[in-house]
This record gives structure tokens, C-alpha cells and sequence, in this order.
């Protein structure tokens, strides 16, 4: 994976949870859980094999997911 851009949603491979992203620096990255629960620094190099990028399409507006408890894809369904 190439690295993600500042916004990017990702989503957690352990969790299916999405994280927004913060910050990209030269040996780390910085995300958000979309719901405010979590926020989580990692390496570049494990980013391939814990997080997964999602389009767009896949996720609803962050307005819609303020007040949710888990991340929501657009069809409706619970992660």
C-alpha cells in the first residue's frame, strides 16, 4: 500500500472498525476512529497487513456516524 493521505479512511483489519487519518510523517502514521473512541499510531511498514483502504462509496458521511457506536457501511449494516 502506498502511503494513505491525510483523510484517508482505512479500515482496522482486526476489528473492521474505520480510522480517518490524522497525520503522515516519514516513519509513522497517525489515525482516528471515526466514532472518537480510539486513535492509533503505527509504523508504515505494518500498515499493509492492519489496515485495508476503503472507498468511499463503502462509507457513510461522518455526520450520519457521529452518534453510532459502530461504524456503518451504506447499505446499513453494522461493521
Amino acid at each position: 500500500m502506498t502511503s494513505p493521505k491525510t483523510g484517508e479512511i482505512l479500515k482496522y483489519q482486526r476489528t473492521g472498525g474505520l480510522f480517518e487519518v490524522k497525520k503522515v510523517t516519514n516513519e509513522f502514521i497517525i489515525l482516528y476512529a471515526r466514532d472518537g473512541s480510539s486513535q492509533i499510531m503505527t509504523g508504515k511498514g505494518s500498515l499493509d497487513f492492519l489496515f485495508a483502504r476503503v472507498s468511499q462509496i463503502e462509507t457513510t458521511p461522518k455526520e450520519l456516524t457521529a452518534g453510532s457506536k459502530y461504524p456503518v457501511f451504506a447499505g446499513g449494516l453494522p461493521v
